[in-house]
């Protein structure tokens, strides 16, 4: 063990402050994400006596990590002055700042080398607890407070600019929710004075197959009209490609750029992707494990589970189905037909589910705007995406600096 490792129960101490007053804070509750969320418990009926209250810059623990995978659900309280947490969480804080800041402390534990250490130490029968003897006996690095106040800077810079690119992210989703809503939807588009169409006496005109009034000039067409289920077979004509899984999509993002070797690859590896084709899994469709492939994609292979939805002709851009095929609206209609059928997991096709959907489409020029805004769109979202990414490594690589600080 290195000099400056020291045993954290020398810095901490427990709090077991009650709720006694029946103090009205908020009630919060320790994800494995490791921040402070609001609880969804219901607490009718329960005497809040009972809990638990902390205070900032105190930490809160869940001791029971047999349910957590391999996490453990330990966080910081910074967003409140007080909050309010179950008896079932274990609340501490440091005894002197001066000596160990609660920032440090908390990057220590936020390593997925703790998260093992955790797991490791867990001991019970029916359930395995990390109790506070073994989170006393934690062993770890603490060099002088200018040190840490120093990582705990750096580290914190790149967090900051994570949640901002996470607040932008959002404005922009919303943003573009509302236009495709105010225009798709509500047809209150601009007409040629700049003034909402519908709502200032825009020409409509009857649909048979939507049964309702859409602009004059603005037409229905069949997803089966716009897009194929592609299901190329890769040639794997060389050793080491990329694979992706249901689960390495998420919202847009491909999680992972790792090459493997093609004889080490599942059975399931099979579909060969091009850019611009839309990958789409047919299970839970709520889970959004859906992407837009954006790079020429030569050295990529997909599952078998992934939908790879190709376009079949250029009216519409891929901007502009991908769009429609991840409005919330769409994705929740897909989610009611899973749900609909028996099996181990709620699963869509793309005949059953997809082909048979309706698209409305606007005329050229609506369609130009539209189409112009979302090339703006995605461009910043991807890219704030991406940068999000980069900068979540590179705070990895910061937290696995703390094990190696001198004194």
């Amino acid at each position: 063990m290195k000099s400056n490792y020291k045993r954290l129960g020398e810095y901490i101490k427990e709090v077991n402050n009650r709720n006694t007053n029946l103090e009205n804070v908020k009630l919060l509750g320790v994800s494995i994400q490791k921040v402070f969320i609001p609880s969804i418990a219901n607490t009718i009926g329960t005497d809040m006596s009972t809990y638990k209250l902390i205070k900032k810059n105190q930490f809160a623990y869940g001791p029971v990590t047999s349910r957590n995978g391999d996490k453990i659900s330990v966080a910081l309280l910074n967003d409140y002055e007080e909050a309010m947490i179950s008896q079932a969480y274990t609340s501490f804080e440091v005894i002197d700042e001066d000596a160990l800041l609660p920032e440090y402390l908390m990057m220590w534990f936020r390593r997925p080398e703790f998260d093992r250490y955790a797991r490791f130490m867990s001991h019970g029968s029916a359930r395995e607890i990390f109790g506070w003897e073994e989170m006393c006996n934690t062993l770890l690095p603490v060099p002088t407070i200018t040190k840490q106040k120093k990582i705990v800077k750096e580290y914190n810079v790149l967090v900051d600019r994570i949640k901002l690119n996470k607040k932008f992210i959002q404005k922009l989703e919303e943003t573009a929710e509302a236009i495709y809503r105010q225009w798709f939807v509500d047809f209150e588009f601009p007409d040629e004075n700049g003034k909402p169409y519908k709502s200032n006496g825009g020409e409509m005109e009857f649909n048979k197959e939507l049964d309702k009034e859409i602009p004059k000039g603005w037409e229905v067409e069949r997803l089966e009209n716009l897009i194929e289920s592609a299901s190329e077979k890769h040639d794997f004509k060389k050793e080491n490609l990329i694979f992706f899984n249901t689960s390495d999509i998420l919202d847009g993002e491909f999680l992972h750029n790792n090459y493997s070797p093609v004889d080490k690859m599942p059975g399931q590896a099979k579909k060969q992707i091009k850019r611009d084709d839309i990958l789409y899994s047919e299970i839970r469709p709520e889970n959004k494990r859906f992407a837009l492939v954006r790079v020429d994609a030569e050295d990529y292979v997909v599952s078998t589970k992934l939908m790879v939805l190709r376009r079949i002709q250029n009216k519409l851009s891929s901007f502009r189905i991908y769009n429609f095929l991840t409005q919330e609206f769409f994705i929740s209609e897909l989610q009611q037909s899973a749900d609909g059928r028996s099996g181990t997991f709620p699963q869509i096709t793309f005949e059953e589910d997809i082909i048979h959907k309706l698209l409305i489409i606007g005329d050229r020029k609506i369609e130009k705007k539209w189409d112009d805004f979302l090339e703006i769109y995605y461009k910043q979202l991807f890219s704030r995406k991406d940068e999000i990414r980069m900068l979540e490594q590179m705070s990895s690589i910061i937290l696995s600096k703390v094990a190696t600080m001198e004194a």
